[in-house]
């Protein structure tokens, strides 16, 4: 079995310029909102899987423990750089450990789907109900399992490709980086969805400077997959949503707490 969090590993374009590539999307639109009002008012908040910490903004507040922690060494470092107070960790989702229990637990952008085996994910629900206070709640963010499992339409794959601008003041570098997705593929009996990138980055005639492919991979889980997985390590879904705003139907947004 392929681990998913192997792409957010190592030096490279994907994961130096991760935020630009895949957080934009519309299918976050109201996200950053979500999560203020998901965690108002209480006194600490985990982000697992926290990538560069671009959620910190909206899981702080006065007073609050902020903790973090992720699997990709390159994509904390961002995060320390950016939020130097906050505690992070190198952990992974399927055997995370802390000293104590956190009112909020926050599993945002997928972070539970790139768990491609069926026993790291019923190790990370344990986790998760480990460090959940009694009274506590926990949200996963997944993508829609029917999209992930029907074939992808050549107008949404077209939609898989982009340019972002880079400027680096520091050397004077311009140019662009580009990205498309060249193939989607099905794999492990149609259990995991493979997407194939390729990444280049250009200069400002538009020659390859480097490119690179990899291949993001995501474990198609729907609801009832989650309920079980919840239920075997004592935990219950509170509320489903399709979206972080209304208008969005893409996401599976579950909201659990102790059973």
């Amino acid at each position: 079995m392929q681990d998913g969090a192997s792409f957010f590993q190592g030096v490279n374009l994907r994961v130096g310029f991760y935020d630009r590539l895949f957080t934009h999307a519309a299918n976050l639109a109201g996200e950053e909102d979500f999560y203020r009002g998901f965690t108002a008012e209480t006194d600490s908040v985990l982000e697992a899987a926290c990538g560069t910490g671009r959620l910190f903004g909206s899981l702080s507040g006065p007073g609050r423990l902020l903790a973090g922690f992720d699997a990709s060494l390159e994509l904390l470092r961002q995060a320390r750089k950016n939020h130097p107070t906050v505690p992070l960790s190198l952990q992974r989702l399927e055997s995370f450990a802390f000293g104590r229990r956190f009112t909020r637990i926050v599993v945002g952008y997928y972070g539970l789907s790139y768990v491609l085996d069926a026993a790291g994910r019923t190790g990370h629900m344990r986790c998760l109900a480990a460090h959940l206070e009694p009274d506590g709640r926990a949200l996963i963010h997944l993508p829609d399992a029917e999209i992930l499992r029907r074939p992808i339409p050549d107008h949404e794959m077209a939609a898989f490709q982009g340019s972002r601008s880079i400027r680096d003041q520091a050397t004077g570098f311009e140019g662009a980086l580009t990205h498309r997705v060249s193939e989607a593929t099905l794999e492990a009996d149609g259990a995991v969805r493979a997407m194939h990138f390729h990444f280049a980055l250009r200069n400002s005639q538009g020659a390859i400077l480097r490119e690179e492919t990899a291949a993001m991979r995501y474990a198609i889980l729907d609801e009832d997959d989650l309920a079980r997985l919840a239920a075997s390590a004592g935990l219950r879904i509170l509320d489903i949503r399709k979206g972080f705003s209304e208008g969005i139907d893409s996401e599976l947004i579950a909201i659990l707490a102790k059973a």
